[in-house]
């Protein structure tokens, strides 16, 4: 197909474009580069220099790709050099006041990733592509401190996997969002297209196995997941009553804008309430890990109030135990109730109003995906879109044959989750089902819209989705239904809601295939 893209924008409904609240602080993340005029806040630089501020650890932490099977199915690393991890706080704060405060210095009271030896490199981004770096950074940060290695993931190569530059020649041979005049790493994105790019493909050997969200959390549950995961990927107005005082780079927004997403990496309870621009109401903040490099902010550190009011988190997990994996519906554009959940939702489409309970009354959402790949099917990955939403999995022979395994559970976070097999089972054709309570994934049409940079700045594109007759299904009344059938709209009772002429399909099941 060649390139259409429209010049005006034009949208799908607000429920193909991550209609669930779990997601939704992570699906327009806007990301920007330091300006140069904020220097009354840090010391900034653009061009991509290096401090002498960095410690004498110099040596690159480039590794090359790790040992793996010939079956894997990766596209080419971009190779990346970058300055070893900071391993002491001290080497961070250089141009902190210690006789004003000196922080983590009471360990009942703080905590970090760094100081537990599980720093990942503080890098330089772009003028955009902020949710990819912080996306990078919490996976990088959570396999050092599940296996004591720092796993090298370039995010340009996970930006290049998002976007592709595309003119009125391009063809769309792949399922990605198509821009025009403009470089991808200058875009805006969203954390759960990291997910989505790289759950099935792996990259340097690895994929992402877990990414869960959580939503309106206390400090301690915050502090809680900070220690489990090392650190959190969410959103912030990286600008807004930002500081440096006593030197250190700080902030206290009240508001609820945000423009950016940076990664959390531990916190000091003892933080002085007044070392903000905005005094905040308690002592204590957030030390956080940015992607300015280490030019910016406490080398490229600072810290954000207790009192700043954070929505959303993400936790990224990766893992090089599988050889190669499968997924016909690899963003998860479409989050889609059952035609009973759908009756009862409004026009925003916001499920966090119903209980679990409630939802799984909705009644299960059954997909199925039929593949063709010899192999030994080890995991399966699948989108859990509300916390205690219970699964049934099943892999069966050629298409709808005799099952050959099963698993059943709940998910009990929010996001991308993979679930293991008991034993592995050997395939050549086969066919995949998900039954899920309430609410499923799905891909989307294709559909033109706008990118956007940080700087507010729109230029078209469009988002290629990939459908073949014969290879997914949804059961409706059950029968399985093609997702290729004209009809499947009306059938699966979503055009009442969704009258955007671009919303022909509901698009392949995000299902994914892993083996080992």
């Amino acid at each position: 197909m060649k390139n259409t893209i429209l010049r005006k924008r034009k949208t799908v409904s607000s429920l193909v474009l991550a209609a669930t609240v779990a997601f939704s602080m992570f699906g327009t993340g806007c990301n920007k580069k330091a300006d140069q005029d904020n220097t009354e806040t840090s010391e900034i630089t653009s061009s991509g220099s290096e401090s002498t501020s960095q410690p004498d650890e110099t040596e690159s932490t480039t590794e090359s790709t790790p040992e793996t099977t010939e079956s894997i199915e990766e596209t080419e690393p971009t190779s990346e050099s970058t300055r070893a991890p900071y391993q002491s706080l001290d080497d961070i704060f250089i141009r902190g006041d210690k006789d004003y405060y000196i922080p983590f210095q009471d360990p009942d009271h703080s905590y970090s990733s760094v100081a537990q030896g599980w720093a990942a490199p503080v890098r330089q981004q772009g003028s955009g592509g902020c949710y990819a770096y912080s996306a990078v950074t919490a996976m990088q940060i959570k396999y050092l401190q599940d296996h004591g290695k720092l796993i090298d993931i370039n995010p340009v190569d996970v930006i290049n996997r998002i976007f592709e530059n595309a003119d009125d020649e391009t063809v769309y041979d792949e399922e990605k969002i198509y821009v025009e005049s403009v470089e991808p790493t200058n875009l805006g994105g969203s954390v759960m297209d990291v997910v989505s790019v790289m759950c099935s493909e792996p990259l340097n050997g690895y994929v992402v196995s877990d990414a869960s969200a959580f939503a309106e959390l206390s400090n301690e549950e915050i502090k809680e997941l900070i220690k489990e995961y090392g650190g959190l990927s969410f959103s912030v107005d990286y600008q807004r009553d930002c500081k440096v005082i006593h030197g250190y780079e700080t902030q206290n927004y009240s508001g609820t804008n945000t423009d950016h997403v940076a990664t959390i990496v531990g916190w000091d309870d003892d933080f002085p309430a007044d070392c903000f621009k905005t005094p905040a109401s308690q002592n204590g903040a957030w030390l956080v890990q940015n992607s300015f490099g280490i030019n910016w902010g406490n080398c490229g550190y600072y810290f954000v109030s207790y009192d700043q009011n954070i929505r959303a988190f993400f936790s990224m997990e990766a893992s090089n135990e599988y050889s190669s994996g499968i997924s016909y519906g690899r963003f998860t554009k479409a989050q889609l109730p059952t035609a009973k959940g759908l009756s009862q939702l409004d026009e925003t489409m916001d499920i966090s109003r119903f209980s679990v309970e409630e939802m799984i009354a909705w009644g299960d959402m059954t997909t199925a995906s039929i593949f063709e790949q010899e192999g030994s099917v080890a995991a399966i990955g699948a989108w859990c879109l509300f916390e205690g939403q219970p699964y049934t999995i099943e892999i069966r022979d050629g298409e709808f044959g005799d099952v050959l395994a099963t698993k059943s559970g709940t998910f009990e976070r929010r996001g991308y989750h993979t679930v293991k097999l008991d034993t592995p089972v050997a395939v050549s054709k086969f066919t995949v089902v998900i039954k899920i309570a309430g609410v499923g994934a799905f891909e989307g049409p294709s559909y033109d819209t706008m990118a956007s940079t940080a700087y507010a700045n729109n230029y078209p594109a469009h988002y290629e989705a990939k459908i073949e007759p014969g290879r997914s299904f949804v059961e409706i009344d059950g029968e399985w239904i093609d997702v290729t059938d004209k009809d499947i709209v009306k059938k699966m009772g979503l055009d009442s809601a969704i009258k955007d002429e671009q919303f022909t399909t509901v698009g392949d099941p995000c299902i994914t295939v892993l083996f080992e």
